[in-house]
């Protein structure tokens, strides 16, 4: 008995230090891939489900996959999974998934079908230059993100989510001390002496920065300093 005790206790003993070695291992490669960004398109998504966090990484890549293809070109989550590349860490209770594919691979997944590559439209010359007119910018946040601005103050902002959590729209929410890495998490921050909500922002994308769920334009954390803001990260369903 005092023999398969000690077996069990060495086999614990063991694993504990492979495992923090590998997930230190699996960071430094998410960090070399990164700092290729001339290389890779990357992107990352937290979330208590495994599947769901996978999908949401695939879905947050394919804005940047997609976003120099034309609109017959535009690529689908499906399409660019077999050619993803995925790295999964456990965060506690949270499952993050690291989603990154070579630029090289990703110009070239569905290139020949691109009907505008192969199928001039007739009576229009080839290489003669189209111009077209400018598109009018507009950005209209989504619901959640309406109801929360109108909400206000920090507590009851709060309490919003607490009651959204009760009902199965929010999953976990909390305060940036609770986790080690909030780069894949969405951020609600306020003014730390009024207590007033200033603004959203999404996860970090794979340029680095965050878009402004509010406005729609780039933005950044760093844009906001920290002994005057206040923050609830959040996790929806």
């Amino acid at each position: 008995m005092r023999r398969i005790v000690f077996i069990v206790t060495a086999i614990i003993v063991i694993v504990l230090p492979l495992s923090a070695q590998n997930k230190a291992t699996l960071v430094q490669r998410i960090n070399e891939i990164k700092n290729q960004t001339e290389v890779y398109f990357w992107d990352q998504y937290t979330h208590p489900d495994a599947d769901s966090a996978k999908i949401n990484a695939t879905k947050r890549l394919l804005l940047d996959v997609n976003s120099n293809r034309g609109d017959g070109a535009q690529l689908s989550v499906e399409e660019v999974m077999p050619y993803a590349k995925y790295i999964n860490i456990d965060r506690g209770n949270l499952k993050q998934y690291f989603v990154y594919i070579k630029k090289t691979d990703a110009v070239a997944i569905g290139s020949a079908a691109t009907p505008a590559a192969n199928n001039p439209v007739v009576g229009v010359p080839v290489n003669t230059p189209t111009v077209t007119a400018p598109v009018q910018r507009s950005f209209v946040p989504d619901a959640f993100v309406q109801r929360v601005m109108e909400t206000k103050k920090f507590m009851d902002v709060y309490k919003l989510l607490k009651s959204l959590q009760a009902q199965g729209q929010i999953l976990q929410f909390g305060k940036l001390r609770d986790v080690e890495d909030y780069s894949s998490l969405d951020l609600i921050l306020f003014d730390i002496h009024s207590q007033e909500i200033i603004t959203m922002l999404s996860p970090v994308t794979a340029s680095g920065k965050r878009t402004n769920v509010v406005s729609g334009y780039e933005d950044s954390l760093d844009n906001y300093p920290t002994n005057m803001t206040a923050v609830i990260w959040y996790i929806k369903k």
